[in-house]
């Protein structure tokens, strides 16, 4: 390899490495129990805040409708070496040891029953720019179980350019003239995932079925090439948020959870 293309790559690496990203976790809880796993998980959240921990959000989804998994967690961080650096463990570990001895064994149950729903999930390292690749409408109370709809796409093309022609076609006129609270889009890094997610926020299922009647009619040239970048079948999932981390502690969606 010459020094041309070595430094192209070692300037693509530091980009991409400056960017925000979200660890995408599946998992395949049974309907029946994804009370219990919601309740457990907010007590090992709580328990496992420190100084170990470089994580600057955490949202978690139940499956609503689709043929995806039963819950999603997103964690996300400032960069990939944030990512990597993140040492849920060793918090856990420094907060446990303060306990009493009961307590300790309490929470090793606890523990061993929360993380038993981890068994086969699946993971993935998504690149993602909240300057750039999400938008809001101002002053949103995200402490409601708002609707979260996720679409898996590949890319023929460039991923950016996807992305970007969907941001412009549907996601920023939904989100700034529309029904849509917020949404974006994640670009594949590591792991087993699509090439593109796209992802939106609705208050409720009625509020999103009016969006999609009305979806990108005004900008056909931003449809029209984010459809020719479109390569293979596409899925769609709809989640219901049940909560996501807030200053260290998991706060469960609804008033006074």
């Amino acid at each position: 390899m010459n020094k041309f293309n070595l430094i192209l790559m070692l300037f693509a690496t530091i980009n991409m490495s400056a960017q925000a990203v979200m660890e995408s976790t599946y998992l395949d809880v049974p309907a029946t129990k994804i009370d219990r796993f919601v309740e457990l998980h907010k007590t090992m959240t709580d328990m496992a805040q420190g100084e170990d921990r470089t994580i600057v959000g955490s949202w978690v989804y139940r499956h609503w409708y689709g043929s995806g998994h039963s819950i999603v967690i997103y964690d996300q961080f400032n960069s990939v070496e944030d990512a990597v650096k993140d040492d849920f463990f060793a918090a856990l570990r420094k907060n446990v040891d303060k306990l009493s001895e009961a307590e300790q064994k309490e929470m090793s149950e606890v523990f061993n029953e929360w993380w038993s729903f981890f068994n086969n999930h699946t993971d993935e390292m998504r690149l993602w720019n909240p300057e750039t690749d999400h938008v809001s409408k101002p002053d949103v109370d995200w402490d409601i179980p708002f609707v979260f709809v996720v679409g898996s796409y590949n890319s023929s093309g460039s991923e950016a350019d996807l992305a970007k022609a969907y941001m412009e076609w549907s996601t920023r006129p939904g989100v700034e003239n529309g029904l849509q609270l917020g949404g974006g889009s994640t670009l594949h890094y590591k792991g087993s995932g699509s090439d593109v997610q796209l992802y939106g926020g609705f208050k409720n299922i009625k509020e999103f079925a009016e969006s999609i009647s009305t979806q990108g009619t005004d900008r056909p040239e931003a449809r029209s090439k984010f459809w020719s970048l479109v390569e293979g079948s596409h899925s769609d999932q709809i989640y219901i948020h049940v909560g996501h981390l807030v200053d260290g502690k998991f706060d469960l969606a609804g008033p006074n959870n």
